[in-house]
């Protein structure tokens, strides 16, 4: 889905003048802030569903992926593997 601008290059001058807007047109929402992301500043996490114990995955923003917001995103039913 393409994006207008991301979050992350916005707030660091460095990577908007190296990304530039290469990847919007590949950026997503991040499921877990809900802000825009290029496709540079996504990240792959993966867990494991606790019902049927199948692996899944999603692409979140680099800042959750860091400060593991992600792992708070329905901890119920997911056991994270990363």
């Amino acid at each position: 889905m393409p994006i207008k601008f991301c979050v992350l290059c916005n707030e660091d001058p460095a990577a908007k003048r190296l990304y530039g807007g290469d990847g919007l047109a590949d950026g997503d929402y991040c499921p877990i802030c809900h802000q825009p992301v290029c496709r540079f500043h996504l990240t792959t996490v993966r867990w494991r569903w606790r019902d049927s114990g199948e692996t899944d995955s999603a692409l979140v923003c680099k800042n959750c992926s860091r400060t593991y917001a992600h792992r708070n995103w329905d901890a119920f039913n997911r056991d994270w593997i990363t």
